[in-house]
């Protein structure tokens, strides 16, 4: 649970504190973790301090915790797309004023309105209190020229509300599985759910991919001690190590486990000629499968050697039957000789005898 200021550059304009109040579960803690009846309406407090001499305006926002795509609890994201198991959204059970302008080295008290849901539950609604700076206009308008401009910096206060103490069992479900990329890399992303109203720590993923109906690991990827917002998704990648995707059916093997308990699945999955066409125009460092060409080469060269060597045959044999043509007018010619010379000696010696 955090209360964090996130900022690249250190400029701090001004700083945060949750006002605890007496139905806090734990005093030692620096967030809000809550002991709420069905329907109560609370206002929690939080002090923004400003310890500059210039006035500073800050922009706060109630938002509902979410899981991100690295497997961790995010509180930053205003207006997120929720899970379908979520009830109790933090953000529509919260009021707060978006804007409040801390005077100078001063101290300004910003007030949040909690409304419960009527209806009793067991398990927790988990929230964040954003707050940061507003932009000055002109740095926006420089921005949108163009024009480089410092980083800005957040705090964000955790807030845990619960009824009961009653513990509820986690539950997990893979849905849907598709070819994707991030930052230009090629991936494939099966949406992990937890579907129950209880945050899922030290979560451990293996996943790996196979051809349909094969055994052999085509990718895997392992992740360990990721956490899981209550009634969140999240898109676990398992990365495809810069290579081509292909045309094909495919299955994903999948185990998910805690502490105290373990889910595993096997599903199926596709991903089509034109989708991967598509991703693979626009992947960076692709390292392509020059495979097929190759086998197509080693066939072509195969298919010109066969077509080489029964062209030579056809040539010999008719070399051969030629020699043999020839060979046998010869043998004919000979044959043929001797008894065209008969008939001149017979004469020869008729007229010997006259």
């Amino acid at each position: 649970m955090p209360l964090s200021a996130l900022a690249d550059d250190g400029s701090m304009n001004f700083s945060v504190n949750a006002v605890l109040p007496e139905n806090q579960i734990d005093k030692s803690k620096s967030y809000f973790e809550l002991l709420m009846k069905p329907g109560q309406v609370q206002e929690l407090e939080v002090m923004l301090n400003n310890p500059f001499d210039k006035e500073v305006t800050v922009v706060g926002y109630a938002n509902t915790a979410i899981t991100n795509d690295n497997g961790i609890v995010d509180y930053s994201i205003n207006k997120p797309k929720l899970d379908s198991t979520l009830k109790a959204p933090f953000s529509e059970i919260t009021e707060m004023e978006k804007e409040t302008i801390v005077p100078p080295k001063s101290s300004k008290k910003v007030k949040i309105k909690v409304t419960m849901p009527k209806e009793k539950f067991d398990g927790v609604i988990l929230g964040g209190l954003h707050f940061t700076e507003k932009e000055d206009e002109n740095k926006e308008n420089k921005k949108k020229a163009g024009v480089q401009i410092e980083n800005r910096f957040a705090f964000a206060i955790g807030v845990l509300l619960k009824e009961t103490d009653t513990d509820v069992n986690p539950d997990m479900k893979l849905g849907k599985i598709a070819a994707s990329q991030i930052n230009y890399r090629n991936v494939v992303k099966a949406n992990l759910q937890n579907t129950e109203p209880v945050i899922m720590h030290d979560l451990n993923v293996k996943a790996r991919v196979t051809q349909k109906g094969k055994k052999a690991t085509l990718f895997e990827t392992n992740k360990d001690s990721m956490r899981m917002a209550p009634n969140s998704n999240f898109d676990y990648s398992i990365y495809w190590e810069n290579k081509e995707f292909k045309a094909g059916k495919y299955t994903l093997h999948m185990t998910a486990t805690n502490a105290s308990h373990k889910w595993k699945w096997s599903k199926d999955f596709e991903i089509t000629g034109e989708e991967a066409k598509k991703l693979n125009e626009q992947a960076v460092e692709l390292k392509k499968d020059y495979t097929k060409w190759y086998i197509l080469g080693a066939v072509a060269g195969v298919l010109l050697l066969l077509i080489i060597t029964y062209a030579l045959g056809q040539y010999m044999n008719r070399r051969k039957q030629k020699k043999r043509k020839k060979k046998k007018k010869n043998n004919k010619r000979k044959k043929v000789a001797p008894n065209n010379t008969r008939p001149n000696s017979s004469r020869k010696k008729k007229s010997g005898k006259r």
